[in-house]
């Protein structure tokens, strides 16, 4: 279990990957098993989105079946763990 302290900084918000823009820097986005069901210009997009809210040294989470390999973005993140397909932009 988390301390109270941690709890508090943690937010959850929804965020529509289509039509909504960055709205603030993270450190940790999950995106699993969506983009899967996304065509080729709406996954380049959405990409661009994570990449812009993502705070320097942040962490991208995606689905088993989703992978930076084959965007535009391969070569910005870093793998940090290929199996579980965590990235991590640089910082």
């Amino acid at each position: 279990m988390l301390h109270a302290k941690y709890l508090e900084r943690i937010v959850f918000a929804e965020h529509n990957l289509v039509t909504d823009r960055s709205f603030n820097e993270f450190q940790i986005i999950f995106c699993r098993n969506v983009m899967i069901y996304f065509d080729t210009g709406l996954r380049e997009r959405v990409h661009s989105l994570l990449y812009e809210s993502l705070s320097p040294g942040g962490f991208l989470v995606l689905g088993n079946k989703e992978s930076v390999a084959f965007t535009s973005f391969a070569g910005r993140y870093e793998t940090w763990n290929d199996e579980h397909r965590i990235y991590r932009k640089p910082g």
